[in-house]
């Protein structure tokens, strides 16, 4: 193929890879950024620490299958390679999360902007595209102060609408369905949850280890993990919380069941059989000190209140075995009614997008519009806390600046 114009919108993990690709083999890239800077997201992603990739088999949603297509047979090796080239060494936790070497985000940074200057790729930061014209050769991009571009190839990096703070928006949204593109509907997902206040009160800025599985009132399973909660002023958050926020039902309250004690008892019985035996021991102590040293104090008085304990003065003396079972079976089940999520502005991906089975996955093409390409947040795809999603932008970009192409040692 003969070097192109390549006009790619957005300047975030995947327009960075992207633009990348495409002048290693030759291309001449313009790089738009609306921000004022590039990959605003990206120095924000995994705490500041930039969670780039991870060893274990991908977990994605939306469209799975269209994602292990994209990435390949072994996305984390052509991951590796990639920063390689870049000159950036990657850690690995036991979790298989693979972070820069230094867990500083603002290298991924310097070493991506360092090989962008290096290939000339022309970046415009504080540039914002207005509209996108396919035309029979290329595409025109209609900037916003009025002034034209035009490209042989577009490739759309705007990415989805989590922290509209940091550039997240839907920009390219009506362009892809004017070309007749179907959009999947955009929601939060990995996001914290929100929930009644009765449940949550007084508990804001615990964490807790503990099994969490999130169902409909009517009882039907929605999405079950485990890991660490924090419980926040406003709801329950914590990654295997935000893990479940992409299944909360759009129309029909959810309710997430808690297990404080998970893999700590065989059954509820022994369980309950404890409680019993420490009863006799501290017979004076108030309902809650009977579960000091299973969790925090103020978690504690919480269960007990669930478990319908008066908590009026009564002694451990006082309880019933039916009481102590309703404490067991709270510990074991603590339930919190869910209002919701707290939105984009709070989540780190969103799910839906741009449907892809109107995209090739060798080079994000479409299959509608050739010439036009769309990566990573933009489609369908969202992956689990990990650093999947990282790992599919920067991949997706790749494949649509190559083009199909072998990159070259520009």
């Amino acid at each position: 193929m003969k070097p192109e114009t390549v006009g790619i919108i957005g300047g975030g993990a995947s327009g960075m890879a992207a633009a990348i690709a495409a002048a290693r083999c030759g291309d001449r890239v313009i790089l738009l950024e609306k921000q004022n800077q590039l990959g605003k997201k990206v120095s924000v992603s995994g705490n500041g620490r930039c969670n780039l990739l991870n060893s274990r088999p991908p977990v994605y949603y939306g469209d799975p299958a269209f994602a292990r297509e994209v990435l390949g047979g072994d996305p984390a090796a052509e991951s590796i390679a990639f920063w390689q080239g870049l000159g950036l060494r990657i850690r690995f936790d036991t979790e298989g999360r693979g972070y820069p070497c230094t867990f500083l985000a603002a290298t991924v940074l310097d070493v991506l902007k360092a090989e962008l200057c290096r290939l000339r790729v022309d970046l415009r930061t504080g540039t914002e595209a207005a509209d996108l014209r396919p035309e029979a050769e290329g595409a025109r991009i209609i900037l916003s102060d009025g002034t034209e571009l035009h490209a042989d190839r577009v490739i759309l990096s705007t990415g989805g609408a989590a922290q509209p703070r940091l550039g997240g928006n839907e920009s390219a949204k009506p362009w892809l369905e004017r070309l007749g593109h179907p959009m999947i509907p955009v929601r939060p997902a990995l996001v914290p949850l929100t929930a009644e206040k009765k449940a949550i009160s007084g508990l804001s800025g615990l964490r807790v280890k503990c099994g969490v599985a999130m169902e409909t009132e009517a009882g039907v399973l929605l999405h079950r993990e485990q890991g660490e909660m924090l419980f926040t002023d406003t709801g329950v958050s914590g990654i295997c919380v935000m893990q479940c926020a992409r299944f909360l039902p759009d129309h029909e309250r959810a309710i997430l069941r808690v297990d404080f004690l998970r893999d700590l008892y065989d059954s509820q019985e022994e369980l309950t059989d404890d409680l019993a035996r420490r009863a006799r021991l501290f017979p004076a102590e108030n309902p809650p000190a009977l579960l000091r040293g299973l969790c925090a104090g103020k978690l504690a008085y919480a269960v007990c209140k669930q478990a319908g304990l008066p908590l009026r003065g009564e002694t451990s003396a006082q309880l019933t075995r039916d009481q102590l079972k309703r404490v067991a079976g709270a510990l074991r089940d603590y339930r919190i009614p869910l209002t919701g999520t707290e939105g984009p502005e709070r989540a780190q991906v969103t799910a839906g997008g741009a449907d892809c089975r109107f995209f090739r996955p060798e080079n994000m093409e479409s299959r509608l519009y050739p010439r036009l390409h769309a990566t990573g947040e933009l489609l369908n795809v969202d992956g689990d806390c990990g650093g999947y999603n990282l790992m599919f932008a920067f991949l997706s970009g790749i494949r649509a600046g190559a083009n199909g192409r072998q990159e070259g040692n520009q």
